[in-house]
């Protein structure tokens, strides 16, 4: 026990700043942890649920530690994943790197660095303008809207309480519960003239009228603190200031993105032969034709090209033919429901054009280094934790064996009559008249001592031959008839009461038949059923518990809070 407890110090004297958790070697960062939960999340947790966060954090670790343990990244299934969904995430992370980071200018990314390791409490008050982005915005000039900001400001250095002024004047929706407070706001969170002004502010500071779409804002900072990025590794920090500058040049990324693809398909000599997308789009229309395709989707494109024969080349890129196997081969990655349609020439040029310029992104991605980078090996990384946690859970659930017919049984013995109970039945007979007056006369008869059964065969529209005689028979199956029936006794006689299709009936009860437990042959694929989902939470529970007793575990929740 001693040398446990000085491994678990010399652990936790030895992790880095800013780690929350050690598993062996391994450590996690604070930043990691609100990767998964994000912080707001965690703030208004309490502290149960804050328990249970940081626990299944824990646990969610050690599984995919183990999961990489047993070599489960080698698993075919989980081999082809990882394969497509990195080639998937370094065709986005091209696009960002060659893009949309040149966009950013290095004023951006200088303020970023200079500001994303802190947060700030902060306050405003909104004054709109009908030009604003508001929902109802108020019916003033811009110049209406300075002027009453600067009487605001005014009022606020004359000494009037700031969360007062934001409920008197505020045009911002929450200012009348909130006093104008924006609690802690992280760099990159607000629009770029706001965050600009407001982390240059001193604490306690009201800031001069700021314009922004949404109208004059008097921002004021009540207090400062290190955010959780304040602990990142350079590379990390380096790439998440990239990142978040890129909302600075989000209006401009679509036409950037055109014109980048533009380039690429000359540059990489692109050319698409038409009578080849007409014999797929042809292909398309004979098999619609015989409903071989799904609606759905667009599924079925990728065997549509491999069926076509007597198509060679498609398409010349890079001075090589490829042909619609080529392409199929690259289909079959995406989901069948996200395959595209073929049935216009258009739309089939343009899909195979985004294979092609994907396949592009992954040759300038490898070229230029991106599958190095910090950010794509963040992103693969976290792709790929996800799939080893998975195929860890799978992992244990598969191997649960399949009850056998003895704990079948005896699960059935033991839970029959409190879970696999019948219903109660009841035998009657039952006289069945189309009119009111003729069941009231048969009822006299009865009641004067005439026998049912034969006035039931005389009369009844129900079993006449068998004296009305109906079921035994369960509420499921007549709840109106079978209510009826269990205020009766055996062989006490109804009123009239109206039944179906203005028919009026009397009914005799003949017996009632207590419930008994349903056949086990009934229940059995139930039951089979429940006991593997019952084998399976204990197999993961006991498979993932278990795991903190074959690591070194060493927390650090202190930084949490």
């Amino acid at each position: 026990m001693l040398k446990i407890l000085l491994l678990s110090l010399f652990s936790f004297i030895c992790a880095s700043e800013g780690t929350i958790l050690s598993i062996d070697e391994n450590e996690y960062s604070l930043y990691s942890f609100y990767s998964r939960y994000p912080k707001k999340q965690w703030v208004r947790a309490d502290s149960l649920q804050k328990d249970k966060m940081f626990t299944d954090f824990v646990k969610r670790e050690l599984c995919i530690l183990e999961a990489e343990k047993l070599g489960l990244q080698n698993d075919p299934d989980v081999a082809v994943k990882i394969r497509d969904r990195s080639l998937q995430i370094l065709v986005n992370e091209s696009y960002e790197h060659f893009v949309a980071a040149p966009l950013i200018s290095p004023a951006d990314l200088d303020a970023a660095r200079q500001n994303a390791k802190k947060e700030l409490f902060a306050s405003h008050i909104l004054v709109g303008h009908a030009g604003a982005y508001l929902g109802k915005p108020p019916q003033r000039t811009l110049d209406e809207a300075f002027l009453l900001t600067q009487q605001i400001k005014n009022k606020y250095e004359a000494g009037e309480s700031f969360s007062v002024l934001a409920e008197k004047f505020s045009d911002d929706p929450g200012a009348k519960n909130n006093g104008g407070s924006l609690g802690w706001v992280q760099w990159g969170a607000m629009v770029p003239e706001f965050q600009r002004v407001a982390f240059m502010l001193g604490v306690g500071v009201l800031s001069a009228p700021v314009l922004t779409n949404f109208g004059y804002h008097l921002i004021l900072i009540s207090d400062v603190r290190p955010s959780e990025l304040q602990h990142m590794s350079e590379d990390a920090y380096e790439s998440y200031v990239i990142n978040i500058s890129k909302n600075s040049v989000r209006d401009q990324l679509h036409e950037a993105a055109l014109n980048y693809d533009t380039n690429k398909i000359s540059e990489y000599g692109v050319h698409f032969d038409s009578a080849g997308v007409e014999m797929i789009l042809s292909a398309y229309n004979r098999r619609q034709k015989g409903n071989l395709l799904s609606e759905v989707g667009g599924r079925g494109s990728a065997s549509l090209l491999k069926s076509i024969e007597g198509l060679g080349v498609l398409c010349v890129y890079d001075g090589r033919g490829y042909g619609p196997k080529w392409f199929a081969t690259k289909l079959e990655r995406i989901p069948s429901s996200q395959q595209p349609r073929f049935d216009l020439a258009d739309k089939i040029t343009s899909a195979l054009k985004t294979i092609i310029l994907q396949d592009i992104a992954v040759h300038e991605g490898l070229a230029g280094g991106v599958n190095n980078i910090f950010s794509y090996k963040h992103k693969q990384g976290e792709m790929v934790s996800g799939l080893l946690y998975d195929a860890y859970l799978k992992r244990l659930v598969n191997s649960v064996p399949k009850p056998d017919t003895l704990a079948v049984s005896n699960y059935y013995k033991k839970n029959r009559y409190d879970k696999y109970m019948g219903e109660d039945k009841i035998t009657i007979r039952e006289i069945k008249v189309g009119n009111r007056g003729r069941a009231d006369s048969l009822l006299a008869l009865l009641d004067d001592g005439a026998g049912f059964t034969l006035l039931a065969q005389q009369n009844s529209s129900v079993n006449p031959d068998g004296g009305g005689l109906f079921g035994p028979f369960q509420r499921s199956g007549n709840k109106p008839l079978f209510d009826a029936a269990s205020l009766l006794k055996e062989e006490e006689i109804s009123p009239v009461f109206p039944s179906y299709k203005n028919s009026f009936s009397i009914i005799q009860v003949v017996n009632h038949i207590a419930a008994t437990p349903i056949s086990i042959d009934r229940v059995y694929v139930r039951i089979e059923s429940l006991l593997i989902k019952e084998g399976q939470a204990k197999a993961k529970t006991a498979g993932v518990d278990g795991l903190l007793n074959q690591y070194n575990v060493v927390k650090n929740t202190k930084l949490l809070f």
